[in-house]
């Protein structure tokens, strides 16, 4: 077991790597219209700075996860860091559209080694009784990546060049290598042996849904290349599982899927990200393009919404310990599909003009209930299943996230265009409606499968004649999945 100091120092890498991620995933939203300027780009090559990024993300997260339960975390962390950071400074000196796709696609490699990883990290290196904390303060400096992303994007294009959004991560991701060499202790989980035909399916299954649903806005959902290419990834995946299932050490445990709490964790965080990143896609849109806010000023007010995710996610932890992780999600669920409902209400009664405060009350709930689901929810997946399985569980956890994040926006997008052109405020505030609608009842099925699928943690206490052991021992029901929590 790692000492105190030793936890303090692997939080500290982990935290200042996943808020280098983080500060970026936001800031180059709005450096956009700077990009497409300096670098002539087209509205495809702008939705490519993106899906390039989201694509070599969501397609290596179980691989990375795999190769560092096998040769090391802490080696394969630190790969995934010298990649992004390699990415990032690519995007800088990038003058041309397919320069920075690539190097963007580079950054989601890197991503993907860092992000599931660092949650495995924390969750070996702290006992149970203290991951729900440990996990609420990681999920919390995301939060303040998140929270200070849109003002720095801000801050940078209005008085530097967009290639600067790129240079911030330089110096964090070198700190982060020069630390995490000397700090961190290597460790394993599951030694499964490589498996290349089964990461190759994986991969190409993914990258044929993803690549489908991210094309079919702009290119028509009937058209040859997004079905095939979206039937083509569910085939693949298809013979991939069937695949699995005959392996002795398969890359994904087909088992764990049994276990309901795992399932039920798994499902809410697809339509978690579903519903609220969808969501978070559009009123930035909304406010730059219907209320007419700068970049910056858009960013100033977004950080009502994400500093109070920042907070509520360490408190999250706390409550988790405390209450379990069900009970928590199922606030956080609830405030995110109140709050989307309520903006949807002020602009139905409103139209597209109105004064921020109105807002105000909505992005606090929406804010808080992230911070307030981020953390039960890796908490409660983690929690399901072994030690050695972690890795395995925090890599499917992204990938499922990821591709409810695609979904999401897909999905949000097809809604938002359909009715006709958009050509005044209150054209776009009629087409955000009912799209802010679809994205909370996506967070009520998020909620309900956690009320029905999720069992949370029942304690019971034997005699010493009953059980001889000493007088008020824990024990679990035999066949229920026990909670790590604080109250453990």
């Amino acid at each position: 077991m790692m000492s105190a100091t030793d936890r303090i120092r692997m939080m500290v890498i982990t935290c200042i790597t996943m808020f280098m991620a983080m500060l970026d995933n936001l800031v180059i939203g709005v450096a956009l219209p700077s990009i497409q300027l300096s670098l002539h780009a087209s509205m495809s090559d702008l939705q490519w700075f993106l899906n390039a990024y989201t694509l070599a993300f969501g397609v290596l997260l179980i691989p990375f996860s795999t190769l560092g339960e096998r040769f090391g975390r802490k080696r394969m962390f630190l790969t995934g860091v010298v990649l992004f950071t390699l990415g990032s400074l690519a995007s800088a000196f990038s003058d041309s559209s397919i320069q920075l796709i690539l190097a963007r696609a580079l950054q989601g490699v890197g991503a993907a080694g860092i992000m599931p990883i660092s949650l495995t990290l924390v969750n070996a290196a702290f006992p149970p009784e203290k991951r729900a904390a440990a996990i609420g303060i990681w999920s919390g400096i995301s939060g303040l990546g998140l929270s200070i992303g849109p003002l720095v994007g801000g801050v940078i294009i209005e008085g530097a060049p967009w290639e600067a959004i790129f240079w911030i991560n330089v110096p964090i991701g070198a700190l982060a290598l020069l630390f995490g060499f000397r700090w961190l202790k290597e460790s394993k989980g599951e030694g499964k042996p490589i498996d290349p035909f089964g990461i190759i399916l994986l991969g190409a299954g993914l990258f044929g849904l993803i690549f489908g649903m991210v094309r079919g806005n702009e290119e028509g959902w009937g058209a040859f290349s997004v079905w095939a290419s979206m039937a083509g990834g569910a085939l693949l995946l298809l013979v991939f599982y069937v695949w699995e299932r005959r392996r002795v050490q398969p890359i994904v445990q087909i088992k764990l899927f049994r276990d309901r709490n795992y399932s039920g964790y798994l499902l809410a965080g697809f339509w978690l990200n579903a519903g609220i990143f969808g969501a978070i896609f559009l009123l930035t849109l909304f406010l730059q393009q219907a209320q007419g806010y700068t970049a910056l000023d858009a960013g100033i007010r977004e950080m009502v919404w994400t500093a109070c995710t920042m907070i509520a996610a360490p408190l999250a932890g706390l409550l988790a310990g405390r209450f379990g992780s069900k009970r928590v999600l199922l606030l956080g669920l609830f405030l995110q599909a109140a709050a989307l409902a309520g903006f949807a209400v002020i602009i139905l009664g409103q139209g597209a003009i109105f004064p921020f405060g109105y807002m105000v009350p909505f992005m606090i709930a929406a804010g808080a209930g992230m911070g307030l689901s981020f953390t039960p929810l890796s908490h409660g997946l983690l929690s399901s299943v072994s030690e050695e399985a972690a890795g395995e569980a925090s890599g499917l956890s992204n990938m499922v996230r990821e591709l409810g994040g695609v979904f999401g926006i897909a999905i949000g997008g097809l809604v938002f265009a359909s009715g006709g052109t958009i050509a005044t405020p209150d054209d776009f505030g009629h087409h955000l409606v009912p799209t802010l609608f679809v994205f909370t009842a996506m967070l009520a099925v998020g909620f309900l499968l956690v009320a029905i699928l999720v069992r949370g943690a029942r304690k019971v206490a034997e005699s010493p004649s009953e059980s001889g052991s000493p007088a008020g021992a824990i024990f679990y029901r035999p066949g229920e999945r026990r909670e790590r929590s604080g109250s453990v």
